[in-house]
């Protein structure tokens, strides 16, 4: 009874987008997804003290995203927004156990996110891109407890872990044909890559 366990789990998911088309070349957007996790089960270790193959349940999220998307010059230049909030209720929490090195999950808070992103694409000249991108992410847990040395640690407020603050990135790139028997392209290519502050464990 130590060695084997099984759970079972099923969710609606439904997604809703509405678009209007100011112009053309301009849209605008707003949508809604529920998103699932399924639930699973624990990896067994060697400390008796822990239930083997503890179940833990499925992770919910409640996404909305409005956008508005933009071409001017003959598609020469591209601009889309987009901001975004997202719920996600009954959060799986991973732990690290040592010294077996096994993870486990817990459903231990509740994670709301939001932010914004932009995108610039530009074709200034023929065979020359420019591309940035910038990217704003405000992730953190409205609650979440989790359980050391037989005590609840509090750690409501506490950020995301893996998810960076910032992300920026600057492309450049230039292209044009070589002149042989077959088609041949040089391409020149330089990136710029930022990443704000993140963090890497639940503490911060």
């Amino acid at each position: 009874p130590d060695t084997s366990a099984e759970n079972n789990f099923s969710a609606f998911s439904p997604k809703l987008a509405l678009s209007y088309a100011l112009k053309e070349n301009q849209l605008l957007y707003l949508s809604y997804s529920r998103g699932f996790r399924t639930g699973g089960l624990t990896q067994l270790g060697s400390d008796p003290s822990q239930q083997p193959l503890f179940s833990y349940d499925p992770e919910f999220s409640d996404n909305v995203e409005a956008g508005w998307k933009n071409t001017w010059f003959n598609n020469k230049i591209r601009l889309n927004l987009a901001a975004f909030v997202t719920k996600v209720s009954q959060a799986q929490v991973p732990t690290l156990v040592l010294p077996d090195a096994i993870t486990v999950i817990q459903n231990a808070g509740t994670l709301m996110s939001k932010g914004f992103e932009v995108e610039l694409n530009a074709r200034p000249l023929k065979g020359l891109e420019l591309q940035y991108n910038f990217g704003y992410t405000d992730a953190e847990y409205t609650r979440l407890r989790l359980s050391q040395n037989g005590q609840e640690l509090n750690l409501d407020g506490n950020r995301q872990i893996f998810t960076p603050s910032t992300i920026s990135m600057l492309v450049a790139q230039y292209s044009f044909p070589l002149k042989f028997k077959k088609p041949v392209h040089f391409i020149a290519r330089g990136e710029w890559i930022h990443l704000g502050s993140q963090y890497f464990d639940l503490a911060n």
